[in-house]
Order: C-alpha cells, then sequence, then structure tokens
C-alpha cells in the first residue's frame, strides 16, 4: 500500500494509507509470537525446516520469530498470484462477451466501459469545494485537469469492475488457489451483528485515513446486503503521521461508554479533515452526550491504552497500513470496491455450507 496523501496535483487515486515510516513497528521483541496463518507454500506443521546439532527449527518456531512478516510476505505471493488470475480471466471474459455480441474487444470497452464515464464542470467545481483546504490555495482553473483525471480514473475503477462483476457472475469462474489467513481476535472492541454469524470481518481503522473514510459505504453495504450473516468489528490502528487521530479514536469509545459509540464513529468520519479534540468534543455535544462524563474520560487519556493494544496486535497480524479488513481470517488492505468483498464473502459462504 501507498502512502496516502490527496495531494494538490490530484494525480492518483491511492487505495490505503501507508505505515512503513512508523517507527514502533520494527521495535517489536523479535520473539512475539504472532497468531498462525496458513501459507500457500508451507511446511507440514511441526516438520523441519532445517537442524542445528541435532534440534529441529520447525514451521511453528519460524512464525513465533518472524510471524508478522512472514504473514506479509504469503500475502504479497498471494496477492500477486491471485492478480494475475485475475487479470487473464477478466480478459477472457471481456473477449467472450465482444465476440458474443460481434465485436471487436475495444469496441466492446468503448461501449460498456469508456462511453458511460462522463466528467463535467459541475463535478469537478464540487470536488474542489469540497478538497478546498487541500488544495493550497491554487484556483479552481490551475487544478482542472488533474481534477478531472482523478475522478475519471475513479469512475473508470466503478464503471469497469462494475462490468467484471457482472460478466463473472453470468460465467463458471473457479479459483483454485487459497487465500492465507491469520486469526484474527475481536477482543472486546466495538461490533455489529451477531457473534454467531459464519461471516467475521475486522477492521483496522484510522480515523484520519481517506481511504478508511472512502471505506464506508462500501462497509454500510456490507451489513445491508449480507445482514444477519456479518459481524462487523473495529479496531484502532491510527497512523503515526496522522497526529490527531489517537484522540479521535479515544474519543469514539469514550462515546461509547454513553452508547453512542456508531453514532460518534460517523461524526468522524462525515468529518475527517476537523477531528482535533475540540471538534470530537463539538460532536459529543451534538450528540447530547454528557458532557462532564465524556470531557473526563478524553481529557483522562481513559481509553488510550486500548488504542495502543489494538495497534500493536494490529501490527502482530501483519497490518502495515489502512484500511486493513480481516474476512474470516483472509486480509484486503485498502479502499476496495464491494465487489472485491462480495466475492469473499460468497466463498466463504459457500465453504461453510
Amino acid at each position: 500500500m501507498k502512502k496516502a496523501l490527496l495531494a494538490v496535483s490530484v494525480v492518483v487515486a491511492l487505495s490505503g494509507c501507508d505505515a512503513m515510516c512508523k517507527k514502533d513497528k520494527d521495535a517489536a521483541p523479535a520473539a512475539a509470537a504472532a497468531p498462525a496463518a496458513s501459507a500457500p507454500c508451507a511446511s507440514a506443521a511441526g516438520s523441519a525446516l532445517a537442524k542445528i546439532n541435532g534440534r529441529e527449527i520447525t514451521d511453528e518456531d519460524v512464525r513465533k520469530s518472524a510471524g508478522p512478516k512472514l504473514q506479509q510476505a504469503e500475502m504479497d505471493l498471494y496477492d500477486a498470484r491471485k492478480d494475475a488470475i485475475d487479470g487473464i480471466i477478466d480478459d477472457q471474459l471481456i473477449e467472450d462477451a465482444a465476440k458474443k455480441e460481434g465485436i471487436a474487444k475495444a469496441d466492446y470497452l468503448k461501449k460498456n466501459v469508456f462511453d458511460k464515464i462522463k466528467i463535467d464542470d459541475k463535478e469537478i467545481e464540487k470536488f474542489y469545494n469540497e478538497n478546498k483546504a487541500q488544495m493550497q490555495g491554487k484556483p479552481l482553473e490551475e487544478l482542472k485537469g488533474n481534477i478531472r483525471g482523478y475522478l475519471y480514473r475513479d469512475k473508470h475503477q466503478k464503471v469497469y469492475g462494475d462490468l467484471l462483476a457482472g460478466l463473472r457472475k453470468k460465467a463458471n469462474v473457479a479459483i483454485l488457489i487459497s487465500a492465507p489467513k491469520v486469526e484474527v481476535e475481536e477482543g472486546d472492541n466495538p461490533a455489529i451483528g451477531p457473534k454467531d454469524a459464519p461471516i467475521k470481518i475486522v477492521e483496522f481503522t484510522d480515523y484520519q485515513c481517506p481511504f478508511c473514510g472512502k471505506s464506508r459505504p462500501t462497509v454500510n453495504q456490507i451489513l445491508s446486503q449480507y445482514k444477519g450473516k456479518v459481524r462487523y468489528v473495529l479496531r484502532d490502528f491510527p497512523l503515526s503521521f496522522h497526529k490527531d487521530s489517537i484522540k479521535a479514536h479515544e474519543g469514539a469509545h469514550c462515546a461509547g461508554d454513553q452508547d453512542k459509540y456508531w453514532e460518534m464513529n460517523k461524526k468522524l468520519f462525515d468529518n475527517q479533515r476537523a477531528i482535533k479534540v475540540e471538534d470530537v468534543k463539538k460532536y459529543a455535544e451534538d450528540l447530547k452526550l454528557k458532557m462532564d462524563k465524556f470531557n473526563q474520560c478524553l481529557d483522562s487519556d481513559k481509553y488510550a491504552e486500548i488504542v495502543k493494544q489494538n495497534q500493536e496486535y494490529g501490527e502482530k497480524v501483519g497490518v502495515s497500513g489502512t484500511p486493513a479488513f480481516f474476512i474470516n481470517g483472509r486480509m484486503v488492505s485498502g479502499a476496495r470496491p464491494f465487489s472485491s468483498f462480495q466475492e469473499i464473502i460468497d466463498d466463504e459462504l459457500r465453504s461453510n455450507n
């Protein structure tokens, strides 16, 4: 994942907020045990990987020593293979669809993707006004071309993704490689959905990460479309370069003391550029919380340790940036479209039947 900055140039749409610059991540003791993950090419549990003076070094030993690093490497390998498979499948589906209509692949894409993407001046102006604080005072005319390109890529991703999702639904597609899994506990964190739901989604998020905010419609769609089948858990993962995020996370927990966690959660994501302590307290007033109790909670750092523990646990299971989702242990990084989650959820539901 790349570092998330909606730069003034608005040149590229990234998928997530990166934590590679975090120094504390590398400071974790090497011997700290990470939850066991299944590996696509792992040796059988307990089998020897090496020997020293007659003592065997097993896969379990290696995972205790380099758990998070190994998990990330396994996920990277899986992602590379899966991306290549998806690319081949998508190309074949488009070629077959074009052939069925008796037209060239390029004409099919023009008709079903490019001709459906329209960016007008009103959209550009709306985007500019909504993100004015990040435009460094540059006039709309100077940024219009870059904003148009940003919006075009965003729409292209959605239209193209919807087309492929529809083609896959009609086709007989089977992915035969297995994703690595890691056991991720929900802990005593806010959750929506039944505890015995067949699908458990644990998200590590950052209230100041724009891509976490961008993921809210997808999360809401999942909870609506799979109501009763999904348990959604939110864990804190404020990134070191998002200076206002830690207290915002604490504020959400303080609101939770008055049964308003999810209401505060929505306030913070709806106002990501205004989450300083004074802003969080204003949102608490808007939610009609008991302010003496809320202020005492936030000012005393009541939940500072909880937020820190969530962050450390996220690093332990291989999280390096936000948003990071674990769907029954299968990791999804970044602000992905609903179809990416739908594919995994449906696959897990089929496996549970």
